[in-house]
């Protein structure tokens, strides 16, 4: 894998940003999750919300074991801290099979933690899927490329991560998600060989907003997003915050006029 500069420095600042937020949020001792989950469960039992409590690994393998998440379908995991190891007991809890929506925003999971999603035996019926902020890198899609877990999945958000412009390539060949229609990579680094992988996908024909922003993209990857005559679907191309010309910026304009498709390119 390949990282750059641009990636060290996210690595580093994310860790920062981790650390902080551990000795700013609301510690929890193992012992009293139980009475968390009691006044966070909704009272339907259909979603918790367990946000901005850092848990840790010790905390999520005590969660995977409890009984009460078997009704569950929306699970509210962000920044929690549960990193890999608890990401791996969560996704061998039978008591998340009916989980549909999962946001494990900055949890530090890593390669490893979506790899132990993507094989759990129970987490099949995923429709939106929120792994932002949490080291993942190129590896990655090799195991969601091997994964039946995603077949539902609607919406993907894998922005601020580590992806390069392999990582974005081999993304671009995965066949396990032909029901995506939101997919967020905002703020990697997949550049315009990245972009153009994407562009000449076929696995995505249900696409409707794509969020590249921030991301290296030049006029060449700009050009094979907006030609692409794979997204039948789409709706919303964001390239903001990306090298883009003036040339391209017009083009953009004159595209969205045309075909009807937003393109948020500042």
């Amino acid at each position: 894998m390949r990282v750059s500069f641009h990636n060290k420095i996210k690595v580093s600042i994310l860790c920062l940003w981790m650390i902080c937020f551990a000795f700013t949020s609301p510690s929890l001792a193992a012992d009293d999750l139980k009475a968390l989950i009691q006044k966070r469960l909704s009272e339907d039992g259909l979603t918790l919300d367990l946000s901005r409590v850092v848990i840790g690994p010790k905390g999520a393998i005590k969660l995977a074991k409890m009984e009460e998440l078997s009704k569950v379908t929306t699970l509210l995991l962000q920044g929690n801290g549960i990193k890999y190891k608890g990401m791996k007991a969560l996704a061998q809890s039978p008591h998340l099979a009916n989980v549909k929506h999962l946001d494990l925003w900055g949890n530090l999971i890593g390669d490893l933690g979506l790899k132990a999603l993507a094989e759990s035996p129970y987490l099949k019926n995923l429709e939106s899927l929120k792994i932002w902020k949490n080291e993942i890198a190129d590896e990655a899609f090799d195991h969601v490329a091997l994964s039946k877990n995603f077949s539902n999945v609607t919406t993907l958000l894998m922005n601020d991560n580590l992806i390069t412009p392999d990582g974005a390539s081999a993304f671009a060949k995965v066949e396990s998600l032909p029901n995506l229609e939101t997919l967020n990579l905002f703020r990697n680094e997949i550049g315009d060989d990245g972009a153009v992988a994407i562009a000449n996908s076929k696995n995505f024909p249900n696409l409707k907003a794509l969020y590249l922003g921030q991301n290296n993209i030049a006029d060449k990857g700009a050009e094979a997003l907006m030609g692409s005559e794979f997204f039948p679907a789409l709706k919303s191309l964001d390239l903001v915050m990306n090298p883009l010309s003036s040339k391209i910026q017009m083009k953009a304009f004159k595209y969205t006029k045309e075909k009807g498709i937003q393109i948020i390119i500042r």
